[in-house]
């Protein structure tokens, strides 16, 4: 997982600016290791926080939980390596992107500050629902198999496409094309789901299963795709074109997004008080005209929502 969104677009040496310096790629956005456990981190103080001052509702902020209240901190469990979403500035501590910035927002409605956490994405869900964080801002997308547990205030929309080596050695346009190829991914995310899909397609045409390379975060499955031990990587469309944005000389998409889903604020279950606070706060940084322009700032217009829907994935 911050608005980047293009109103000046400051890349600010992302993490992978120099998409051809490894070291860069591979350390600069890690999360600490495959363990559930979490790195504290800061978010920046430019974006929404700075550039635009909403004042608290204080209906909003009357709905959360007491502990929240009394803390004044809401945990945000994100995966650290997604960028325009989120990823680390140069100090590899200081979080940037469309999710900083907007939790920023959130937090100057609600009263309370969003203090991001760098954790692995496949551990974000199991962190929620044992309690080590409050909810999660991570460009996750809302699906009905994880609506078991949690609840998604849903806050854009993306599809899911894949990106290769600039030049496309492999001519690799459909996602049938992927069979019998190797394809790195985030590992539990959509890309991840979405890659066992097709795969499922494959074996149905009676071509070659996909080979899938799973990482614990973004920047190493792109860094799969740098080095050549990948073939493509598939992941969200607003990650992907970002990379090529940053890195046009090694990487492009050609592929059309497989579909439009919702991305969602995961929140527990059993936590009803806080999603409803959340998706109240969101409804006024919409209508403040804040959302939009972090949807500009991030170059995310094509992805934004108008309104903050809970639940809408399939």
């Amino acid at each position: 997982m911050q608005l980047d969104l293009e109103i000046i677009m400051r890349i600010r040496h992302l993490v992978l600016v120099g998409a051809l310096s490894t070291a860069v790629v591979t350390s600069g956005c890690a999360a600490p290791d495959a363990t559930p456990s979490a790195t504290a981190v800061t978010t920046a103080a430019g974006g929404a926080s700075s550039a635009v001052t909403l004042t608290k509702d204080a209906a909003a902020a009357a709905m959360l939980p007491d502990a929240i209240k009394s803390s004044g901190t809401v945990r945000v469990a994100s995966g650290v390596s997604f960028p325009p979403m989120e990823f680390f500035d140069t100090n590899n501590k200081t979080v940037l992107g469309f999710d900083a910035d907007l939790g920023a927002a959130l937090g100057q409605v609600l009263g309370v500050k969003f203090d991001f956490q760098n954790t692995n994405f496949d551990g974000i869900i199991g962190g929620l629902n044992a309690g080590r964080y409050d909810l999660s801002l991570t460009s996750m997308i809302d699906k009905k198999s994880r609506q078991g547990t949690v609840d998604f205030i849903d806050y854009l929309n993306s599809g899911v496409t894949f990106m290769v080596a600039k030049g496309n050695p492999k001519a690799l346009k459909d996602k049938m094309d992927l069979c019998g190829k190797t394809v790195a991914v985030e590992k539990s995310s959509t890309g991840d789901l979405s890659v066992d899909d097709i795969t499922a397609a494959c074996t149905k045409a009676g071509k070659a299963a996909v080979n899938k390379l799973p990482f614990p975060d973004q920047s190493s499955a792109v860094q799969a795709l740098q080095s050549g031990r990948a073939d493509a990587v598939v992941a969200l469309d607003l990650t992907l074109a970002y990379n090529v944005k940053t890195a046009p000389d090694a990487f492009e998409v050609d592929a059309k997004p497989f579909g439009t889903l919702p991305v969602g604020i995961p929140v527990p279950k059993n936590d009803p008080k806080l999603r409803d606070a959340v998706q109240a706060a969101l409804k006024a940084v919409i209508s403040s005209g804040t959302y939009d322009a972090l949807l500009v700032k991030w170059n995310l217009q094509d992805q934004g929502l108008k309104d903050a829907p809970i639940n809408t994935g399939q």
